[in-house]
Parts: structure tokens; C-alpha cells; sequence
């Protein structure tokens, strides 16, 4: 099945790795942010924005600016344009911060405290950083290879170097780089972005800010078929993960592991029973469509359908607390309605040397969720329900030692389709 994008939502948010859509593979990520330096106006931004978006009309076509007629393998590449809060204070800025926006941003990023109150994912101890409140543009790249996405960044620090452009007025300060698995599975060995919106209108859904949906205010109309990017670049403590037996494992995340098929319950011995025949069934290379949902473990209808060998207390409360138990709940609220709590996610993996030669390396998630408010995200990560004050979930038997950690976290209103360039109606 092709995927078709609705028109007026940027490039960029579908890649999925799901397999009713195109498979993308192995795709290269990277995501830059931007501060506007002091002194300059809405103008000026303006005149920078216009010239970057260009240079990445000429790399979609694969052409080099400063080496005419010459042609490269443009490998694909997407380009998505954000904004952070702060954009809204440079002088001569049109548009007001919208109503669905203010104040809806993680908290002050203090090492080892919470990155929302109530939440059980801490900023990293080592170092960690709020790039929503910093950093007054983002641009998110992926294409299928490599040396596409990192060509984009290094056009683009040329483009913004002040020695050939004295009127650019947008400093790079940062950039993170990262990639998506073609095994479809994360660091931690399981499946990775399962239960992740199969259907395009749902999807759509979620992710576009809609007049009714978001019940906007007239002055907010300008944000319709926009979206909200929440960016969390998360550390995974494979050292404490590979300390944790297979079984304890699939409970913690509520999957087989080789088949990526739910855990239904578990038996009198505490070991995860899965559907039909599937604990012999053969590990899967890609995940499995068939596997898609997982059982409402809280119903009394699931219950009342398991057989004498399960321990119904112990699935209940194992199972619920586990990572899909907490973040997939089973509900008949349109998708449409933010208090459905859907959000389409994307993944893209990352290895790093350490920040302070600790330890040989760092892995982690590049964690990205488009949502058509804020809300939906932050109630996912703090109501006691979902993810508030659990870190990865697995109940405490389980897990003793926090999972996750999150060195970078932002948030960010990403607009519809526009020209010049996407965002051009906050300045005008």
C-alpha cells in the first residue's frame, strides 16, 4: 500500500516502519535547532528562513549550490520546520504564542529531577538540556542515506556562516543525528512503535491541529493543519535492561519477545502466557500486523475468559503496570477528541561515545511524537494510569533501577504547508 500524505501537513512525519505502509529501512535522522541572535527583527528571520528552505529545495533535487551543474544522489530527503515558544517574542513577530501552546513545555531541565511533575522519566544525572525553552527553531531531516542527511547539515552550516552572510541573523547551535532499525526492533531487543496507529485517517486524526477538534479561537484559526513535535532524546540503560532475565523482560514490556505478539496472562509459575501457539511460534524478523493490539486487562470480560492455569490477580496487576499496559489503553473515544491520548510517534536510534568517558558508550532514542495538542503527551507521561511516576513500566517486583533517562527534551509547534517557507504567516 502507498501511503499518501494529507497535503497540507509537512513532509517528514510519516516515516513508519509498520508494514501496511512503504517500508523506509534503515533511515538517517537529524534534527538542528536554531537561536535567533539578539538584535534582529521578524525581518531578518524572514530573510534566513527564505535561504535555508531554498538550500533544501535545491538538495530535494540533488543539486549542489556552489558547484554548478553538478548532480548528487539526493537520497530522498525530507525536511520539517518547527518553532519553539521564544519565536513568538522576537520584535515584529505577528502572531501571538497560540492558546494551545503557552506554557505547555517540559519542565526546567535540572539533572536527575523529573521531566514533567508527576512523571517518572528524569533528565539525565550527567548532563541535560530544555531545548523548548532555549531555542527559537528546530528542523528535522531524514532521508535513506547518510550522507543526504549529513550533507543537509553541513549546507546548512555553511549557508549560516557569518564570514560570506552578514545578514543572516539564526546561529546552529545544535544538532543530533540518529537512524531507524531495518529489524523494526529497539536497544532493548523487542519490537519497536507496535501499536502506533495503523490507519492514514486516524493518524491524520491525531496529529493535525483541527478548528473543531481543538475547539481554536478565532485568533488561532492560522494553526489549523499544523501539529505539536514533542522531541526527547532518551539514554537506555542497557546495563541495568540486560540485567533483567527474558521472562522478567517480556513482563516489564508486556510482549513475547521473538514474536512481538501481547502477553494474555500469566500462569501459576509467573511465566507470561501468550495467544494461541505463539510461545513456539518462529521469531519474527519484522513485526507482525496480527499482533497489533493487546487485551484490556482491567475488563471483567478478559477475565472471566482466561483458563484455570492463569493467576488472574497476578496478570491483572503484572500486566497493567507493564509498558504497553500503561500506554496503550483500550478506549472507544474518537481519536479526533485530545482526551483519547493517541499520539503518532516516530523512533530513531542513536549510539554515542559518553559525555564524561564513564563508560564506553551511550544508546539510546531519538523519541518523537506529533500531537495535535500538547496535552496529550503530558497526561500520557503524568496521570498515575498511564506513565506517571513509572519509568518504563514493569511493576516494582520487576524493576528496581530506572530504564530511561533523557538528556535533550523540547517542544515544538510545527506548521502546515505555507510558502515561502512553513511558519512564513507568524512573521507576516
Amino acid at each position: 500500500m502507498q501511503l499518501r500524505l494529507p497535503k497540507k501537513i509537512q513532509d517528514g512525519i510519516f516515516y513508519d516502519s509498520l508494514p501496511q505502509f512503504k517500508r523506509y529501512g534503515n533511515h538517517s535522522f537529524a534534527i538542528l535547532f536554531f537561536r535567533v541572535l539578539g538584535g534582529f527583527d521578524s525581518k531578518q528571520v524572514i530573510f534566513s528562513l527564505k535561504k535555508i528552505w531554498n538550500l533544501y529545495g535545491v538538495l530535494k533535487k540533488g543539486h549542489l549550490g556552489d558547484i554548478p551543474n553538478c548532480r548528487v544522489p539526493a537520497g530522498d530527503i525530507s525536511v520539517l520546520m518547527g518553532y519553539g515558544p521564544e519565536i513568538f517574542k522576537i520584535p515584529g513577530v505577528k502572531k501571538i504564542i497560540p492558546r494551545d501552546f503557552e506554557g505547555k513545555q517540559f519542565q526546567p531541565a535540572i539533572i536527575g529531577r523529573p521531566i514533567l511533575q508527576g512523571c517518572g522519566i528524569n533528565y539525565s544525572d550527567k548532563n541535560a538540556e530544555n531545548l523548548g525553552t532555549s531555542e527559537h527553531i528546530t528542523i528535522q531531516i531524514v532521508s535513506k542515506t547518510q550522507l543526504a542527511t549529513y550533507r543537509a547539515i553541513v549546507e546548512t552550516w555553511k549557508l549560516l556562516d557569518p564570514i560570506d552572510n552578514d545578514n543572516i541573523c539564526l546561529q546552529l547551535t545544535k544538532f543530533y543525528t540518529g537512524f531507524q532499525r531495518d529489524d523494526d526492533r529497539s536497544w532493548l531487543g523487542f519490537h519497536d512503535e507496535v501499536s502506533n496507529l495503523r490507519d492514514t485517517k486516524e493518524r491524520k486524526d491525531v496529529i493535525s491541529i483541527n478548528r473543531q477538534s481543538n475547539r481554536l479561537k478565532p485568533d488561532d484559526f492560522w494553526t489549523e493543519n499544523g501539529t505539536y513535535m514533542a522531541f526527547l532524546r532518551t539514554e537506555i540503560h542497557l546495563d541495568v535492561w540486560n540485567r533483567i532475565s527474558r521472562t522478567n523482560q517480556e513482563l516489564i514490556v508486556g510482549r513475547h519477545k521473538s514474536s512481538g505478539s501481547p502477553i494474555v496472562g500469566i500462569d501459576k509459575k509467573g511465566k507470561p502466557i501468550i495467544f494461541g501457539n505463539f510461545r513456539n511460534h518462529k521469531p519474527s524478523e519484522y513485526y507482525d500486523s496480527k499482533f497489533h493490539e493487546h487485551p484490556d486487562y482491567l475488563s471483567r470480560s478478559w477475565s472471566s475468559n482466561k483458563t484455570r492455569a492463569t493467576d488472574i490477580e497476578s496478570s491483572r496487576n503484572i500486566l497493567s503496570q507493564s509498558h504497553i499496559g500503561r500506554t496503550r489503553h483500550i478506549s472507544d473515544v474518537s481519536v479526533k477528541d485530545p482526551t483519547s491520548r493517541r499520539i503518532y510517534r516516530q523512533g530513531f536510534e542513536f549510539v554515542d561515545p559518553p559525555p564524561n568517558g564513564l563508560k564506553s558508550y551511550r544508546a539510546g532514542l531519538n523519541f518523537i511524537s506529533f500531537q495535535n495538542d500538547p496535552n496529550r503527551l503530558f497526561f500520557i507521561l503524568t496521570d498515575p494510569r498511564w506513565m506517571g511516576r513509572a519509568n518504563f513500566g514493569g511493576s516494582p517486583e520487576l524493576i528496581r533501577h530506572n530504564i530511561l533517562s533523557v538528556i535533550s527534551a523540547g517542544m515544538f509547534f510545527v506548521p502546515a504547508k505555507e510558502k515561502p517557507f512553513p511558519g512564513a504567516s507568524i512573521f507576516s
